[in-house]
């Protein structure tokens, strides 16, 4: 699957085309030659808001909608891969937004329980997020990235499991607020527990000649009573791109005690511009690194 993240390079750095060839956070597992839309390209099958998602606040329009609750989510940026956030007893509300008018984080909290949590934007790994939990074009308040009016997206880090009363969405703006309730789905996941997972075994060649495909196979455990969705970022450098380590998506579903494996074939062509050793990292719902020995390094031509 080409990188979105190498389009914009390539379109910003003079790149030859070549660098669009490889994964990136948004790539499924071993899949590298399905094409995909361009970050910023407008989509001819964008569905606008639905009517019900309309409020009015401070004088302007503001629709919340396509509200999701996550256990870990997945985030992607410019100048560089993006990742995947799953930290301990938290989680995740991301909902798109959609207004003419000029709205900033601080404005909207997640309100529940007589509790309120602040915007956040997950994630650190590049310069700006594009994305999270598949919710395009920054969050609110951030510089333009699509150059036109679609959606942005707001996020909200919570405890978890939260079970509390009337879970809900809020803005404030010029003196009024708006308010949209979280559907029945996002309550549930809040309130249900999380899972969580052991790493049993991951496996990479101890040395690779540049320019060969990187093998790796990663086996987990989920070893909580709940069933869940197994999220990890594999990282590999890409030394010879004036950009982050690229990341490479890890998404299985594993019941509660399953184990469940997973393997990547990663394109090394732009690792290094000389021999040596480079650190592979995985993170997500496990933690790993592993030194391998780059041989044959070269800068392409």
């Amino acid at each position: 699957m080409p990188s979105n993240r190498r389009e914009f390079l390539a379109g910003s750095l003079g790149l030859t085309a070549a660098l669009v060839t490889a994964g990136c956070i948004g790539d499924s597992p071993g899949n590298t030659d399905s094409p995909t839309e361009p970050k910023g390209s407008p989509s001819d099958t964008e569905v606008p808001p639905p009517a019900a998602a309309d409020r009015t606040v401070g004088g302007a329009t503001v629709a919340v909608f396509d509200v999701v609750a996550e256990k870990a989510v997945t985030y992607e940026s410019i100048m560089g891969s993006g990742g995947v956030v799953a930290p301990e007893r938290k989680q995740f509300v991301v909902a798109s937004v959609r207004s003419d008018a000029e709205l900033e984080m601080d404005q909207f909290s997640l309100d529940a329980g007589g509790e309120s949590w602040a915007a956040a934007d997950p994630g650190e790994e590049g310069a700006q997020n594009f994305a999270v939990a598949g919710h395009e074009g920054g969050i609110v308040g951030s510089p333009e990235l699509t150059g036109g009016d679609g959606p942005r997206y707001v996020a909200f880090e919570l405890d978890s499991p939260l079970d509390a009363d009337d879970p809900r969405i809020v803005l404030e703006r010029g003196g009024e607020s708006g308010e949209w309730d979280l559907p029945d789905d996002a309550r549930e996941t809040l309130a249900a527990s999380a899972p969580s997972f052991d790493l049993d075994s991951l496996s990479v060649p101890d040395s690779i000649q540049q320019g060969d495909p990187l093998e790796l196979e990663l086996s987990v455990t989920n070893t909580s009573d709940t069933a869940g969705r197994f999220l990890a970022a594999v990282y590999w450098p890409t030394e010879l791109i004036a950009d982050d380590d690229e990341s490479h998506l890890i998404e299985r579903s594993a019941d509660a005690g399953e184990t469940v494996t997973a393997s990547l074939s990663i394109d090394t062509e732009y690792t290094t511009g000389e021999d040596g050793p480079v650190t592979l990292r995985v993170e997500g719902h496990v933690d790993a690194e592993r030194e391998i020995t780059v041989e044959g390094a070269s800068t392409p031509t």
